[in-house]
């Protein structure tokens, strides 16, 4: 509480013009005493006005010293009493102004107490006394003595109770009950002042009769005195907003009256509290409603009760659906659930925004101008995002759900044209964001994917053909004419004035936007109409309208191709043959589809051939046809079958050097053909006929070389061996040969074969470990391969391992048996036994010519074997007897290898049982004729064993 200080009487110059007056009267009757004689009027001076006019400056001291020297003078009762109350407040001023430490203050303090007291005891019925009990209560109050504070406070209101400090006696009697916790007599007090006259302190009276009400749990009272002085201070904060006390005590209030709801059914409690409580003059602002809900709302948010906020937010939308701070409202509630990521509650609150505040809402129809432009961005942003999601919704969907889901977008579309298209709105920056122009365009597409045919095709047409749109990103009018044109064509389907009309759109589609990319299209179409009916003569007058489009930069060179399509067909429908051969040739030169280049080509050939079969025409035309057939259509059906043809023309004229280059490029382009064998056989035989075995080897290796199938890669590749060997080129025959036999194992005959060309041209060049490489070869591949093998393999396989087996065997005969004879003897025997492997090895194929030979070789290497024994260098230093020791050693050495090659020679005589007889045979009988004399140097036996042969 704020106690008042100021005495309340005259001025400070009239108190001293009173003081000085009172001296003198004092000092009169002093006088009195010393002389009877009293002076008269006429005897005194006269009055010195100067002296009124300038007072002497006195400071409250020397006034304080004044009034205490004429109190010692003893001055009359009244003057006396008037002084003593002028001290006091003298005093009371005095304490005001000094800055006293506590236990000086409290001194001070009991001074003016026994001042006030003295003062109500001696003078009772003096008038100043209202304000000595007032200031008495005072210095009680600020003694800390409450009681006798209080007491002062009831004496003052009884003696004086229209007393001007009684508003603020109330008030102090209040805030003391209250301190006290004595609610109800600080609530009687507080709306004592509330029922006084101080304006100034009923706002806080009632702010204090509110929390006594609180107090005692009448929170109901309590929220109508809240709510009262709110509405009391809204109009001061409109008239001083800047005042710190007036917006301290709002927010308090506030505050204050949320906390009293918080204790009852929150939001619901403050819409019955201004419902139940009228505003003191009409309708309560809506801004002060909002007020009240916004500090409800932040004090549930502090509490984190979230739903409960929210119900705030939701209760005064519903009250105030019209107002711009309901939309306001409607936005936090919006950002709330954004916050906490509940995605699916926040889009449904942005639904709730735009039935609220959109076009067709009530709040639209009444708000201005400035509300309108508030709300603008928002309307935009969700119908936009709403409308899009359910379009790209539409778009994934099929059927009758597609269809409905286009339909639901609709509406949003138009109310986003509504708000775009408000003329009053002061667009903001956000608005030139969305194009009105675009919107048209999805509204019109949805209305197509809605199968609302009807209104699509009219708002197509309206974006189509008129003005070009300055900021549409998302079609231009000749996308949006052909939109119109697609819808056109299917109703076209149905009756005949829709295909009139569509015919109709075709037209002005064609004429008013011939730079779109379907524009030449539509043209064609027209064309191929034409050509479905028959009607060729018509497509050879009217394809240049398609070929040779207006707008050459624009022209689709597909189109263009498609329109020279339909022309060469024509031609070839007209039997225009030479015509169509000109016209598909240029076809062929663009880029086509396989299947149509294949047609064409085909069509193409076939128009040439038909000019070549024509009998009025001479040979040297017919090669011309066959020749530009040839290499213009070089994967036509056609070109084998003219290729061959030419082929036999000129080789039928003799000419097989020009017929060689043709077999050849034939074999490698048809390998698989029928005619390939033929031409194959054409080709050798005009290499013959023309001598040209090196061109026709160096053929075949590039052929062999360049070629992807594997089996002509083979057969050129031994051709042209054969062909380098024939011409004398052993080099090149060596490396042809010799890669033909390293890449191609099969078919095995020809590989055996080719080994064979190596053996033989090794020979030439005297080169013995080749030839036995090759000749190991043969051997190993004929084993490898001996389901694939032939008497002709056999053979070769038999032949090389004898001739392995003579390499052996010169190997062994050059060995001599010397000193120290274990390491020649090693040396020979491993020679010998591989001869002998070789020998066997070849024996076992039965090959008769060679089997022989064979036998008797390895008879040969044991008889050889045991004469090396015993012709072998004897030791040196050995005695007679030793010597002879050491000859019989060797004589038991070599005898089992003479016995083996007596019984070998044997095993090959017996072959004569077998109609076998050949040299190898006769050189059997001599060797068993020098090594048993007795039983085979008969020469009847000889000629009788030949006459059985032969």
């Amino acid at each position: 509480m704020i106690w008042r200080l100021e005495p309340v009487g005259l001025s400070c110059q009239h108190r001293i013009t009173i003081l000085a007056l009172c001296c003198a009267t004092l000092m009169g009757c002093s006088a009195s005493s010393v002389s009877d004689s009293r002076p008269k009027l006429a005897d005194l001076p006269a009055f010195d006005r100067s002296i009124v006019a300038v007072l002497p400056d006195v400071n409250e001291q020397q006034l304080d010293a004044l009034y205490q020297q004429i109190l010692q003078l003893q001055p009359a009762a009244q003057t006396r009493q008037k002084i003593l109350y002028r001290l006091s407040q003298m005093h009371t001023s005095q304490f005001e102004r000094q800055d006293l430490a506590p236990e000086q203050e409290q001194a001070a303090l009991q001074q003016l107490v026994q001042r006030y007291q003295q003062l109500l005891n001696d003078y009772p019925q003096d008038p100043n006394n209202e304000l000595i009990r007032y200031q008495l209560a005072r210095s009680y109050d600020l003694l800390g003595q409450q009681q006798a504070c209080l007491e002062q406070l009831d004496q003052l209101l009884q003696h004086y109770p229209d007393s001007g400090f009684a508003s603020e006696a109330w008030f102090r009697k209040g805030d003391i009950h209250y301190s006290r916790s004595e609610y109800p007599a600080a609530l009687a007090a507080y709306l004592a002042v509330i029922n006084g006259q101080e304006l100034t302190l009923k706002q806080h009276a009632r702010y204090m009769a509110g929390w006594s009400y609180f107090k005692q749990q009448q929170f109901e009272l309590a929220d109508e005195q809240f709510l009262a002085v709110l509405d009391t201070s809204y109009s001061e904060i409109h008239t001083d907003e800047q005042d710190p006390g007036v917006q301290g005590l709002r927010a308090e209030v506030l505050r204050t009256l949320s906390v009293s709801l918080s204790y009852q059914e929150q939001a619901q409690s403050l819409q019955s509290l201004l419902q139940r409580v009228s505003y003191r003059s009409g309708e309560r602002p809506v801004a002060l409603v909002a007020e009240v809900y916004q500090a409800l709302a932040n004090f549930l948010a502090e509490k984190a009760l979230h739903n409960a906020r929210l119900q705030t937010y939701r209760l005064f939308i519903t009250d105030y659906p019209e107002s711009i701070l309901a939309a306001r409202f409607q936005l936090t509630v919006i950002q709330h659930y954004l916050s906490d990521a509940n995605a699916q509650q926040a889009l449904a609150e942005q639904q709730q925004y735009l039935q609220l505040f959109g076009p067709e809402s009530a709040f639209w129809q009444q708000a201005k101008v400035a509300e309108l432009t508030e709300v603008e961005p928002n309307l935009l942003q969700y119908y936009d995002y709403f409308a899009r999601a359910q379009y790209a919704k539409a778009l994934t969907l099929a059927g009758e759900p597609r269809q409905a889901a286009f339909a639901a977008v609709i509406p949003l579309w138009q109310q986003m044209l509504s708000v775009l298209g408000e003329p009053l709105l002061q667009h903001s920056p956000q608005q030139a964001t969305y194009s009105a122009a675009d919107i048209r365009y999805l509204l019109a597409e949805s209305y197509a994917g809605a199968l609302d045919s009807a209104a699509a095709l009219k708002l197509y047409t309206q974006l189509g053909y008129g003005a070009e749109p300055e900021n549409a990103s998302l079609f231009t009018t000749e996308s949006a004419a052909y939109k119109a044109l697609l819808i056109s064509a299917e109703l076209a389907e149905h009756d005949e004035t829709s295909a009139r009309q569509h015919w109709q759109q075709q037209t002005d589609f064609v004429q008013h936007h011939r730079s779109h990319p379907a524009a030449q299209q539509v043209a064609l179409q027209q064309l191929q109409q034409r050509y479905n009916e028959q009607d060729y003569f018509a497509v050879l007058q009217h394809s240049d309208e398609v070929i040779a489009w207006p707008l050459a930069d624009k022209s689709q060179p597909a189109l263009v191709q498609e329109a020279r399509f339909l022309h060469s067909q024509s031609e070839l429908a007209l039997t225009h043959y030479a015509a169509a051969e000109q016209s598909i040739q240029t076809l062929l030169n663009d880029a086509l589809s396989p299947a149509r280049r294949n047609l064409l080509t085909e069509q193409l050939a076939s128009s040439i051939y038909q000019q070549a079969q024509q009998a009025d025409v001479s040979s040297e035309v017919v090669q011309g046809h066959l020749q530009r057939l040839l290499s213009t259509l070089s994967t036509s059906a056609y070109h084998e079958a003219a290729a061959f043809q030419q082929i036999e023309i000129i080789r039928q004229a003799l000419d097989y050097t020009s017929a060689i280059p043709l077999l050849t490029a034939f074999i490698q382009r048809y390998p698989d053909s029928e005619r390939t064998r033929a031409a194959k056989a054409q080709l050798l035989d005009s290499y013959e006929q023309a001598g040209q075995w090196s061109n026709a080897a160096r053929e075949l290796t590039t052929l062999a070389a360049t070629s992807t199938d594997t089996e002509q890669q083979r057969e050129a590749l031994y051709l042209a061996a054969q062909y380098f060997q024939k011409a004398g080129e052993n080099n090149n025959a060596l490396d042809a040969w010799r890669s033909y036999a390293n890449r191609y194992q099969q078919p095995h005959l020809l590989a055996q074969e080719a080994r064979l060309q190596l053996i033989q041209l090794y020979q030439a060049e005297q080169d013995v470990y080749r030839q036995n490489f090759w000749r190991s070869k043969i051997a190993s591949f004929e084993q490898q391969f001996a389901s694939e093998g032939n008497e002709r393999t056999q053979q070769l396989a038999a032949q090389a391992l004898l001739e392995l087996g003579r390499h052996e065997s010169e190997l062994f005969n050059g060995i001599r048996l010397a000193h120290p004879l274990k390491q020649s003897l090693q040396k020979k025997r491993q020679h010998m036994t591989a001869a002998i492997s070789h020998f066997e090895q070849s024996m076992q194929y039965g090959v008769a010519a060679l089997l022989t030979e064979a036998q008797f070789r390895v008879a040969e290497l044991y008889q050889q074997m045991a004469k090396a024994l015993l012709a072998s260098d004897r030791p040196k230093g050995l005695d007679e007897l030793a010597l002879e020791e050491y000859e019989l050693l060797l004589e038991e050495q070599a005898y089992p290898f003479e016995e083996q090659a007596i019984a070998i020679y044997q095993q090959n005589t017996q072959l004569t049982q077998q109609q076998l007889w050949d040299q190898w045979v006769q050189h059997s009988f001599s060797r068993l004729a020098q090594l048993l004399p007795a039983k085979f140097d008969k020469t009847e036996t000889y000629t009788e064993v030949a006459n059985e042969v032969f």
